[in-house]
């Protein structure tokens, strides 16, 4: 398996595909976005680490689910935003990469962010 492929290995392709055609943005770019965001997060500071910072610093459990492969969060918006700075997303990149998160939780998990949280899939290293 590419890390490409592990770095998708938490979405769903179908998914990917549905998310890509509602939200203006080519299943090709959006796996590209999937794949940059993942590296981001390995790259600094480390997923484990990441999820430890996030876990110490908000008073919320961020952590609504955990498998050996992959983490399922919900985060404060402002984390998102900072990604999307980093990244240099546009508008309807980061609305696709938010829906996509959001209906990949609804999907794998029995909990779903509330209003003051968002979703976030990250695999793990």
């Amino acid at each position: 398996m590419s890390e490409s492929d592990a770095l998708l290995a938490p979405f769903d392709g179908d998914l990917l595909d549905v998310v890509a055609d509602e939200n203006d943005v080519t299943p090709e770019r959006l796996r590209e976005l999937v794949v940059a965001h993942q590296r981001q997060v390995r790259d600094n500071p480390g997923v484990e680490d990441i999820v430890y910072e996030w876990r110490s610093q908000f008073h919320e459990q961020p952590v609504l689910r955990r498998t050996e492969s992959t983490y399922y969060l919900r985060l404060r918006p402002h984390v998102w935003d900072e990604f999307a700075d980093a990244l240099d997303l546009t508008e309807p990149e980061l609305d696709a990469l938010l829906y996509l998160h959001s209906e990949q939780t609804r999907r794998d998990t029995d909990g779903t962010p509330d209003d003051n949280a968002l979703p976030m899939i990250l695999a793990r290293d």
